[in-house]
């Protein structure tokens, strides 16, 4: 299963949350992907930064995610995606 999104957050935002919104912190880092191999599942994660939106005098990161992950579940795949949104999950308005 893959999915993209684009999201509001910087690399060190990212990688602050990081593992908690694995529930681990046993994944390598290389600068642009997190891998999280755990027996035959591996679940990796691209991080491309994007030019910062402007709206008046605010500035919003951005960053393209990309969330792949081989050898889960359909039900363990959700799962994971769902873990990972929640701990990403900004408030708003």
């Amino acid at each position: 299963m893959k999915i993209s999104k684009e999201m509001a957050l910087t690399q060190k935002m990212f990688l602050d949350t990081l593992a908690r919104a694995l529930d681990s912190d046993a994944y390598t880092w290389d600068g642009k992907q997190a891998v999280l191999s755990t027996g035959a599942r591996t679940f990796t994660i691209t991080f491309e930064p994007q030019a910062n939106f402007a709206l008046g005098g605010f500035s919003i990161p951005r960053a393209k995610v990309s969330l792949e992950l081989d050898g889960y579940s359909s039900e363990d795949a959700e799962a994971a995606i769902a873990r990972f949104e929640r701990y990403f999950h900004r408030g708003g308005g």
